[in-house]
């Protein structure tokens, strides 16, 4: 019986021990989803491109000091978008406060002129990810063709899990953003963003500029909103 008696309090005091370690893994936040077969540069072509991009869901967790957003797909390039050619936009807001993401897979840095950012970028070469937070966007209407303009803030860590043999990939990347950058605290809440060529889109484009509507590849929306935990 004492035998006993050691096994179930030895079990006991097993389980106390991993428990707590198990509930404190933080848990991920679905903020939005979009169905399949849908990413056929915004023509309603009722078709999907062939390895485009092709959203499936955004989602938000809080580790540590800093907030990580994971994007997956239902399709994805092989080997990612490359310079100049496609870009993923999210604009979502903190407390109210508007802000945006632009992530692309390379991204070789030039002069915006249009956007007044004539030397930020100048000489920069992200070869494995580019992961940008910018601040509230203006529409400046004064040519014929109006120009949105999102001052970039800070570069972002971040990383992809695409197809590379012989890993198949979870087609997705995961972009991490401090706290501290965009002000966010115990119960700061992370809110849908205002429709900036698009609320959350994959869309092509060349020297940060696109066409909207014409130019998006897919689309989503934010429909869930995210409070900041304690853990």
């Amino acid at each position: 019986m004492k035998k006993i008696a050691t096994l179930l309090m030895m079990s006991a005091l097993l389980v106390g021990v991993l428990a707590p370690a198990d509930a404190a893994k933080p848990k991920s936040t679905k903020l939005w989803e979009d169905v399949a077969d849908d990413a056929d540069l915004g023509q309603g072509l009722g078709a999907s491109l062939p390895g485009g991009w092709d959203l499936a869901s955004g989602s938000v967790v809080k580790k540590g000091k800093n907030l990580e957003f994971t994007v997956t797909h239902h399709q994805m390039p092989p080997t990612g978008s490359g310079p100049e050619m496609t870009r993923f936009i999210w604009n979502f807001t903190v407390d109210g406060k508007q802000y945006r993401f632009t992530v692309k897979s390379v991204d070789i840095g030039k002069p915006d002129v249009f956007g007044g950012q004539t030397t930020e970028r100048v000489g920069r070469a992200d070869v494995t990810g580019h992961f940008r937070l910018e601040g509230e966007c203006v529409t400046d209407s004064t040519l014929p063709i109006g120009f949105v303009n999102c001052p970039p803030l800070e570069y972002l860590e971040g990383s992809w899990d695409v197809f590379s043999p012989p890993n198949p990939g979870s087609m997705s990347f995961t972009v991490i953003l401090p706290l501290k950058s965009v002000k966010a605290k115990v119960g700061s809440v992370i809110g849908p963003g205002p429709d900036q060529i698009c609320t959350i889109c994959w869309v092509s484009h060349y020297a940060e500029r696109s066409l909207s509507p014409a130019t998006v590849i897919d689309s989503a929306s934010q429909t869930v909103s995210y409070k900041v935990p304690r853990k």
